[in-house]
This record gives C-alpha cells, sequence and structure tokens, in this order.
C-alpha cells in the first residue's frame, strides 16, 4: 500500500475529515482549487512566521524542510539520520509510514528521550489542532520513533511586549498526549476512509453544506457551488448552514419555496420576504425618527487597525488591535463642500501618539461623527485613552459625539433586496447608491486592509510599501465617502416615503 499513487499527509487527511470529496478533487484536480485571497496568504505567513520564532525555545537545531514541496523523501532520510545521532534539537522533522507523510515543528532528545513540539499561532488549542497532533503522533510512533510526550506551543495572550520579545513568555506549552491517545482509533478510521476514497475512479458525490465552511472555508467551493442556481435555499443570506440543511430535509430547495417563516427571527423573515418580492422593506416611523437627529456640521468617521500575531511595539499585547489609518470626510452646512481629511502611520515605528492628536486636531471643531458599526471605532478610541491617559477628556469628548449610522439597517427600519442579507457598509452602499464604489479600490474590505498593512511590516521593498499604502488610503478615503453617500440617501429616502 506504500507504493499507491497518492502520498497523505496529516493538512491532506484534515481535509478528508472535512470532506471526501475534496480530498478527492485536491489530489486528482488540483487546479480547480479557488486561489488564497489577500486574507489567507497573510494568515500562512503568519503561521509560519510564529513557527520560525518558535526556534528560539529550542535553538541550533538542524532543519530538515525539504528543497521543494516535492522533494520530502529527502527530508525523511535527513530526519532519520539525525534521529540516529541522537541530535538534540531537529526543525522540520519528516516521517513516513503507509505512504502518510507528517512534518513536525521541533523534535527535541534530552535525557535519553524524544519530545514532539507542535507550533500554533493561536491562544486556544482547538480540537481540530488535537486531530492534527494525533495524525502526527501516530505516524511517528509507527515509524518507530516512541515519543515521551507531545506539546501544543501557542501564544500566550497575556503576554506584553517590554523592549524585546522574549520568547519564553510569549510562548506557553502544553502536553496534549492524553487527548492525542484518545483520538487514535479516530485516525486510524480517518486514514481507511481516505484511502477508499482515493482508490475510486469518479469523485464522491458529496452534496454541499455545512461542512463546506467548517472547520475551514473549502477552497472548493468555486467548482461544488458553480452549478447551484441562485435562488437555491443555499444562497439565501441570513440564514445559517445547519437551518438550510433544514429546510433541504423539508423538500425545500429554493428561496420561493419558503412558505412558512413561524420559526425563524425578525430578521430572517424580512430578509426571506425581500427576496422573494424584490421588494424593499421601510419601517417608515422608525427610519424617520433617526432621520430626524442626522444634522451638519458632520464628520463621517472610519479607522483601520491591525492585529500582529508577533507584537511590534512596547506594551502591547499579541493580536492586540493597533491603529493604524483613518479618513474623516467633513461637512460643515449642507451647501458646504465636502472635505476630506486622513493619516497613515508610517511602516516601522509606534505612532499611536501622533495617530491620535492628527485625529483630535482634525475632529476639532464641533460637529457629530458618523460611523458605522462604533464598536471598532469606539473600542480604538477607548484603547488609547487607557495608554496615553492624558488625552482622556478630548477622547472622551469625541467618543461621546459619535453616532452609529448601522442602527437603522441594523434595527431593520430599512432593508433592500440587493443587500443579499449582508449588512456590510459596501453591500448597504451597493444597494443604496446602485453602484459599487469599491470597484476602483485595490482593496475591497477591512479584513484585507489589516492583512495589507501587516505584512508591510516584512516588505523590503521601500517603493511597492508606499504603493500599498496608497492603496489603503483610497480604500478607507471611500469607505467614509460612500458612508456621507448613504447617509445623505436615508435623508432622501425619508423625503419620498
Amino acid at each position: 500500500m506504500s507504493n499507491r499513487k497518492h502520498t497523505l499527509s496529516k493538512s491532506t487527511l484534515i481535509r478528508s475529515i472535512q470532506c471526501s470529496k475534496s480530498l478527492y478533487l485536491y489530489k486528482n484536480n488540483y487546479n480547480l482549487r479557488d486561489k488564497p485571497d489577500t486574507v489567507q496568504q497573510q494568515r500562512f505567513d503568519r503561521g509560519h512566521r510564529v513557527g520560525k520564532l518558535a526556534h528560539q525555545l529550542f535553538p541550533n537545531g538542524k532543519d530538515c524542510s525539504p528543497p521543494n514541496p516535492f522533494s520530502y523523501d529527502e527530508s525523511v532520510s535527513a530526519t532519520k539520520l539525525l534521529i540516529q545521532q541522537q541530535f538534540p534539537v531537529i526543525y522540520e522533522a519528516a516521517f513516513k509510514y503507509n505512504g502518510i507523510l507528517v512534518a513536525l515543528d521541533m523534535l527535541t532528545y534530552k535525557d535519553g528521550k524524544w519530545y514532539a513540539h507542535e507550533v500554533k499561532s493561536s491562544f486556544r488549542i482547538s480540537n481540530t489542532y488535537l486531530l492534527d497532533a494525533a495524525i502526527q503522533y501516530y505516524i511517528i510512533q509507527k515509524s518507530g520513533l516512541q515519543l515521551a510526550d507531545f506539546f501544543i506551543i501557542n501564544i500566550d495572550n497575556e503576554y506584553v511586549l517590554n523592549e524585546t520579545l522574549d520568547v519564553t513568555r510569549y510562548f506557553k506549552s502544553t502536553s496534549v498526549l492524553a487527548e492525542i491517545q484518545e483520538r487514535i482509533p479516530f485516525v486510524e478510521k480517518t486514514i481507511e476512509e481516505a484511502i477508499e476514497t482515493l482508490s475510486k475512479k469518479t469523485v464522491p458525490d458529496i452534496p454541499i453544506g455545512a461542512h463546506c465552511t467548517k472547520p475551514y472555508p473549502c477552497d472548493y467551493q468555486g467548482y461544488c457551488w458553480s452549478d447551484i442556481s441562485k435562488d437555491s435555499i443555499w444562497y439565501l443570506p441570513g440564514i445559517s448552514m445547519q437551518e438550510k440543511g433544514l429546510f433541504l430535509e423539508k423538500g425545500i430547495e429554493t428561496v420561493h419555496d419558503i412558505n412558512d417563516t413561524e420559526e425563524l427571527n425578525a430578521r430572517q423573515k424580512v430578509i426571506i420576504k425581500a427576496f422573494q418580492t424584490n421588494e424593499v422593506h421601510c419601517d417608515k416611523e422608525m427610519l424617520e425618527q433617526f432621520v430626524s437627529v442626522l444634522s451638519y456640521p458632520a464628520y463621517y468617521f472610519d479607522v483601520e487597525a491591525f492585529q500582529p500575531a508577533i507584537p511590534v511595539f512596547n506594551n502591547t499585547k499579541p493580536y492586540e488591535r493597533i491603529p493604524f489609518l483613518y479618513s474623516l470626510h467633513y461637512k460643515e452646512k449642507e451647501e458646504s463642500a465636502l472635505k476630506h481629511i486622513s493619516y497613515i502611520s508610517p511602516i516601522g515605528k509606534d505612532d499611536r501618539v501622533h495617530f491620535i492628536e492628527h485625529f483630535l486636531e482634525a475632529t476639532k471643531m464641533p460637529g457629530k461623527i458618523y460611523v458605522f458599526n462604533t464598536l471598532l471605532e469606539k473600542g480604538i478610541l477607548f484603547r488609547l485613552l487607557q495608554d496615553y491617559p492624558s488625552y482622556k477628556n478630548e477622547i472622551l469628548e469625541r467618543i461621546n459625539r459619535i453616532v452609529d449610522i448601522e442602527i437603522p439597517f441594523k434595527e431593520l427600519y430599512y432593508y433592500h433586496p440587493a443587500q443579499q442579507g449582508s449588512f456590510s457598509l459596501k453591500a448597504i452602499g451597493n444597494a443604496l447608491l446602485q453602484r459599487n464604489e469599491f470597484n476602483n479600490s485595490e482593496v475591497k474590505d477591512g479584513e484585507e486592509a489589516m492583512a495589507i498593512y501587516n505584512e508591510l511590516f516584512y516588505w523590503e521593498n521601500k517603493h511597492e510599501v508606499e504603493q500599498k499604502l496608497a492603496h489603503l488610503q483610497k480604500y478607507c478615503y471611500t469607505d467614509t465617502l460612500v458612508l456621507y453617500q448613504v447617509v445623505e440617501q436615508l435623508k432622501a429616502i425619508v423625503q419620498t416615503i
């Protein structure tokens, strides 16, 4: 069986647990995969950096990484030789048993015993991580190496950077041997089923469902969903995948088949009705009440923050939100010209004091500060208030002027079928304005903006860095411009209803 066509790995086995069709396609039709986007790529790069950093816990190891993804047999041979020599620290130790390949972040030898260490760039040890580790443990043991213990190394969420990074405090190590051993029968069953899947001559007939997105978004969704009609229950927004599955069990395949909405919540009922009738939902009284308090002078505000897994600034924690960009449109009176102010922090230095000073100066004139979903903006301002208490009174004054423009949409005073169940500013802007202002922006959403800025800390080409910073500013400018336009559109809607 070790000579079979396909080599399995830890990641392909985890893939097979989620969906056997995904495994088959990955091994037989790799080119049909959805390409990773900027956010996914940043997650891969982040994990790689955190893994490299963990080497400092066990320095001076020998690296068995292959020269390319197709040369893992060389890694297996190199690992075997280092184990025979009882080399104390091995990075990317590779093992193969019965055609199944695993690579371990770190293998250490101490007092006659071998220990496995797998690194994760998260705070929590999930069930998927434990399954991941169980597969590694099973293959390593079957390869003939007895492990005394298996540790998952992850990030301590309480760690605070103090001048220089202390890896012994940044990371925490947890023995998961007992949890792994409980999962060995499941691992054996998974391997058998994966081998059986790959022995078939045709793609497994697996219908789409909740497994398309959990525990990870599948990278064959573009392929599997390509023939699903746009009125399919699967495209119904605002309803969980599990609830969609229940609809199918009742024989309901399209949105137009839904007659009974009794068990659904108010938001779901509104979304379904709008989808079926293609008509706007409007609570006239509540919308008028909300719009009546929108007045000039007015600021339209958006802030972007990034969350580095490895802290880059003093007195910050892993994944702490750090503001790096804001955009502000300002209008003094209805007849006044719309003005724009923005600020972006340079890469490589802690610029938070300058950031808050710039924002406070830009908003010193009277006027409400309109924000779409105040969670991020208020959270950032409260955090800055704690870190820089000398600005407390001014920051609190700005916070008290904030008005949340998400309210009429979130509370269903107004819902447009073109929102397609999304309550993001982009979806609402596209629906109300009947155009996509973000088409001209290289950056498409806040998550992508965060990922791009985070990666710029590791780029060396200064011209490209400046270009990316300009793209980020353009995106944030568009965000507040659309916010202004949405507010104006709400006022216009109230005049016509």
